[in-house]
């Protein structure tokens, strides 16, 4: 049987929103720019006032298929009916958070019985200073970003604290919120907004004055802003998902401070809710992007989850149990997610050509195509005769 190099459907991924899932048949997105236009009376003349983006709006067409579609078509039309926006993944342009404009649920009982279809409107809903695909926010995260807050906002108490840990406590919110700041100020444009320049400026004054930054409410503020802008300030993913791994790492520290007093339980709250906030942007990062293969699909999956699973074993052991459990089930949200996008790619496959072979003929034998020798030549080692080895590493053709 002969192979072929279509590419229908490998860009697709299962659809949901706010965790319930569907068969997607019809997507579109919508969008382009608001403007005032001048025409005048007796003239030639015409004028364009460019105000603005406009709102995104998401069209989908939704299919309920199973023995029970009525059940599963009536829990779509539930979460559509539920208050706030939530997290909508798209088949084919990433998640993003909306609110549901519309819902209309379809049951043709004489010819379609047995299947229940749905015409769903979504618009952007992302909170100001935040941008499509961006937002920590989403109906997903909520729950655990807004615990996360409450258990910071009641344990960072410098002030309960004795000499001189207190001032090591605000010095390390200080840090933290100052690197934060430097990575945001590097995303900024000539183009950036007159609102992210504030929060910008606000995140320093905060850093620089020790009675701002010894108060729980100012500290969370400033790092819940800056990261929340920095995810919507890059828009390339790749380059997204390297600056908060990298911003990810600045918070995967533990207290030296002493246990006795308290001093270590203060210091690991600012960093635990610096982890959570940056782990939740990290995870939403990875559901938003495209990976080659299964492989790539589960080691970012994986990448995301350890921050997460590691915050909730530390809030287990200090028995923040609400916490935890917002946790866990983020975690659970998450990964059914990241499965669900993975298992329809490709997998990486290892072909044992018995010696040296060359790239083209290689190609061949794996594709069927030996145009695509670039594909393999990433991941394979040429010798001085432009040959691989005998081992020969490639994606799947299937």
């Amino acid at each position: 049987m002969s192979r072929t190099n279509c590419a229908i459907g490998k860009d697709y991924v299962p659809a949901s929103f706010k965790g319930v899932g569907f068969i997607c048949t019809d997507a579109d997105i919508e969008g382009g720019r608001r403007g005032a236009e001048g025409e005048f009376p007796f003239g030639e003349d015409t004028a364009y006032a460019d105000l603005g983006r406009k709102i995104r709006v998401f069209n989908l067409t939704a299919a309920f298929r199973e023995d029970d579609h009525v059940w599963d078509s009536q829990a779509l039309f539930a979460v559509c009916e539920s208050p706030q926006p939530g997290i909508l993944v798209h088949p084919t342009r990433g998640t993003h958070l909306v609110a549901c404009r519309k819902v209309k649920v379809s049951d043709k009982l004489e010819e379609s019985a047995g299947e229940t279809t749905a015409e769903l409107e979504f618009v952007e809903a992302n909170p100001v200073g935040s941008g499509i695909g961006g937002s920590i926010f989403g109906i997903i995260a909520s729950a655990v970003i807004s615990v996360s807050s409450a258990s910071f906002r009641n344990d960072y108490r410098p002030a309960s604290i004795a000499y001189p840990w207190s001032h090591d406590i605000v010095t390390s919110a200080q840090n933290l919120i100052k690197t934060t700041q430097t990575v945001l100020i590097h995303t900024f444009t000539e183009d950036t907004s007159s609102s992210q320049w504030r929060v910008a400026l606000k995140m320093e004054e905060v850093a620089n004055d020790p009675g701002l930054a010894a108060m729980a409410d100012q500290v969370d503020d400033a790092l819940t802003s800056g990261v929340n802008e920095i995810t919507y300030n890059i828009q390339d993913l790749e380059e997204k998902w390297r600056v908060l791994r990298r911003l990810t790492n600045v918070g995967a520290v533990e207290s030296s401070l002493p246990s006795v007093g308290g001093a270590a339980t203060v210091e690991n709250s600012l960093y635990s809710r610096f982890r959570v906030l940056t782990g939740v942007a990290l995870a939403e990062t990875a559901m938003a992007r495209k990976y080659p293969h299964i492989q790539a699909a589960l080691s970012a999956m994986d990448t995301a989850s350890a921050v997460l699973e590691d915050e909730a074993k530390s809030a287990y052991n200090i028995c923040d149990n609400a916490l935890y459990l917002e946790l866990q089930k983020y975690i659970v949200t998450f990964k059914d997610m990241m499965y669900n996008l993975a298992y329809r790619l490709p997998g990486l496959i290892t072909v044992d050509f018995q010696g040296g072979v060359h790239p083209l003929v290689a190609a061949y034998v794996i594709y069927n195509d030996a145009k695509r020798h670039r594909d393999l030549e990433p991941r394979n080692v040429i010798d001085a005769n432009g040959r691989f080895g005998r081992l020969v590493r490639g994606v799947s053709p299937t």
